[in-house]
């Protein structure tokens, strides 16, 4: 496909939206800014331009997006002489965007797949210094809009929320936890975007303005265009209905497959990305392989169990087999000591973590439930039952485990480390006991879990230590077991709700304690662990949670403005993590969001909360929450969730009649 055609095909697209783009344009677009500095003295200060100024991103999905600004004249004349603009002075957009498009195109090497065009939709004028101090207010990576400052040859130079973010002009490393400006970062991007003539001097009373933005995004591969979001949290992709059982599908295949992607030939990881300057990052964990790995065979079984009419072609089931494969062999034969008959999975230093031989456990044990004809059965039961032998080796008397051992001679070399690790282990040997109902395992796990009970693990909410308690419940339905799955979460749902990082596990966390409800429904004689429990509120909290986490997901209208955007393109970010891509990262999302989907495919809520919610899953906003304003670090402005009988119907209701389209996962299609 030659650039032309490309680009043709993009402003055929614009073309064909524009009448819906204008709608949203004049009912966004501001038309006053205000002044959060009343002290400061902005006479003279141009402003009449910003209402009809553009911003206009491309990319070939290869190279990071290419900007450019620019003022529609037409449409700032028709302002001054106090006139009502119409659809036909916007289409004089059109040859502006495309003359910028082709000048922008000779910047990549690939065709331009990518377009999202924005404008200003909340303004306000600061100075610099105050802009400086008003940072700090903010969680590092968490100031969500764009600034302008005056310029040499234009009214303003704009640089949005995405533009900031991807470039790391308001990061100043991992040990400030607050935004603030990067001034080498911040020069070496205006100097790209806007020319070395145009950078600031940056005095204290250096006139700026805070903004954010409404605008579209259009898909040449996908042939969409998508209205982005403007809500504070959301913004930066394009507008999300509730997830449904049908619109989560293709978030868990597209980040099944990216992590699929991750495996190289030998089986190892690429073990991660700090996307803003494509830096791989050169460390690996043995521990999170497995546990990555586990992921993948959770993946692909989704997957599979997906109707094949509505699964995208790019999901090649045979080919995630393969990279499952390649990482198993990895993990067994590079990564697994055997030591008689205790073996013990080796990471970084020669350490022995009790974490890793438990997630390597729960990956062979899944192999061997999705793949029940395969040959390695025998191979892969005898390796688990000496890694499950290997954890036993570090238990104690009280039920308790030491956590970590040398691996040269197997001396102990830290009793605690991490609580993950408890749950972990009494999570797959539960796992093991599952598969081969070898009552060692069990007893291990009873006696790790009077342990738990009596060290008040709970005050950790630990989403293995709910994983954990949810399969023992299963073979031993005992009260304290119940009571301590209720209190591993109680006092916490406000927190799940309301977190402002993505924070995946919080979704494992509640996806577990919701299969322990519906458990405890079979036990009547139990139903008093849940006095004091809002059980509403939880599930309020789980579903604000897992639609929470799509603000972790990289679609391309976020993608494109990191440096490589295949490398991260559908995997899942830690945005406080300088937009960290991590095999573990994208492994929590995955395993929460299908345990999510298969809740929303059953809607299967439990009879204790029968009275409140009905089985017809039905998600919506409450209100409207668009304030157009940045998130602030102890912002708690989450949109809300409720659910009721019949206020708005998705598809988990019944199959869609006919195949969706390729965008089907948004909604706010501009068409």
């Amino acid at each position: 496909m030659s650039e032309t055609t490309s680009i043709n095909g993009l402003i055929a697209h614009l073309k064909n939206n524009l009448p819906a783009i204008y709608d949203d344009w004049v009912q966004t677009h501001i038309t006053q800014i205000s002044n959060k500095n009343n002290t400061a003295d902005f006479k003279g200060t141009a402003v009449d331009t910003l209402p009809y100024t553009f911003i206009l991103s491309v990319s070939d999905g290869h190279k990071k997006a290419k900007v450019a600004t620019f003022i529609i004249d037409d449409l700032l004349k028709l302002d001054k002489e106090n006139s009502i603009s119409s659809l036909s002075d916007f289409e004089k957009i059109l040859p502006v965007i495309m003359a910028n498009t082709d000048k922008l195109s000779e910047k990549f090497d690939a065709p331009i797949v990518w377009l999202r065009l924005e404008w200003i939709n909340q303004a306000s004028l600061t100075t610099w210094s105050d802009f400086q101090k008003s940072l700090k207010r903010f969680k590092r990576n968490y100031y969500r809009s764009g600034i302008a400052f005056i310029g040499v040859r234009e009214p303003w130079l704009l640089l949005t929320e995405m533009e900031l973010n991807a470039n790391a002009c308001l990061y100043l490393g991992n040990t400030v936890s607050h935004a603030g400006v990067n001034s080498k970062n911040l020069n070496v991007y205006i100097k790209a975007r806007h020319g070395s003539s145009q950078i600031p001097e940056f005095s204290d009373d250096l006139p700026i303005i805070n903004f954010n933005t409404a605008g579209v995004f259009i898909d040449k591969e996908m042939g969409e265009c998508y209205n982005l979001d403007t809500q504070p949290r959301f913004k930066g992709h394009r507008k999300l209905l509730p997830l449904s059982a049908d619109t989560t599908q293709p978030i868990i295949e597209m980040s099944t497959n990216y992590l699929g992607r991750q495996v190289q030939p030998s089986g190892q990881y690429v073990y991660g990305y700090f996307p803003c300057f494509n830096r791989t990052i050169n460390t690996y964990n043995s521990l999170r392989h497995a546990s990555s790995t586990y992921a993948l065979i959770e993946g692909y079984e989704a997957c599979r169990n997906f109707d094949a009419g509505y699964m995208s072609a790019k999901t090649n089931l045979a080919e995630i087999k393969s990279n499952i494969d390649k990482a198993m062999h990895y993990l067994i034969h590079e990564l697994v000591n055997i030591y008689d008959k205790k073996a013990y999975v080796i990471d970084t230093g020669g350490e022995i973590k009790l974490g890793a031989n438990a997630v390597a456990i729960l990956a062979l044990v899944k192999y061997l439930q999705v793949f029940k004809d395969t040959p390695l059965t025998d191979e892969y039961q005898d390796l688990a039952a000496k890694l499950a032998a290997g954890i036993e080796a570090m238990q104690q008397s009280d039920g308790s485990f030491v956590h970590v051992l040398h691996g040269h001679d197997l001396s102990l070399k830290a009793k605690n480390r991490i609580i993950y690790y408890d749950g972990e282990a009494a999570f797959a040997l539960m796992r093991l006991y599952g598969l081969t109902n070898n009552e060692r395992w069990l007893n291990c796990v009873t006696s790790a879990f009077d342990y738990f009970i009596d060290a008040k693990h709970h005050q950790a909410h630990d989403h293995w230590l709910s994983y954990c308690s949810n399969e023992l419940i299963a073979y031993k339905p005992e009260k304290k077991y119940f009571q301590f799955a209720v209190n591993n979460i109680s006092g916490y749902t406000d927190f799940i709700k309301n977190r402002i990082t993505t924070f995946p596990t919080l979704l494992e966390l509640s996806m577990a304690f919701h299969k322990m409800l519906l458990k405890l429904d079979e036990h009547p004689e139990f139903h008093d662990v849940l006095v004091g429990f809002d059980v509403q509120g939880f599930y309020q909290a789980l579903h604000a949670r897992a639609n929470y986490l799509m603000n972790g997901f990289f679609f391309p209208e976020m993608a494109m403005f990191f440096k490589a955007p295949q490398t991260i393109l559908h995997g899942f970010f830690i945005r406080h993590h300088s937009f960290r891509v991590r095999i573990d990262d994208v492994e929590h999302y995955l395993s929460g969001l299908i345990g999510y989907g298969d809740f929303l495919q059953t809607v299967n809520y439990p009879k204790l909360a029968a009275k409140k919610y009905q089985p017809n899953h039905n998600v919506v906003h409450v209100g409207n929450v668009d304030k157009k304003e940045p998130v602030e670090l102890n912002s708690q402005g989450l949109t809300q969730f409720t659910l009721t009988a019949n206020s708005l119907v998705f598809a988990t209701k019944g199959k869609w009649l006919t195949p969706l389209p390729a965008g089907w996962y948004a909604t706010g299609l501009c068409k």
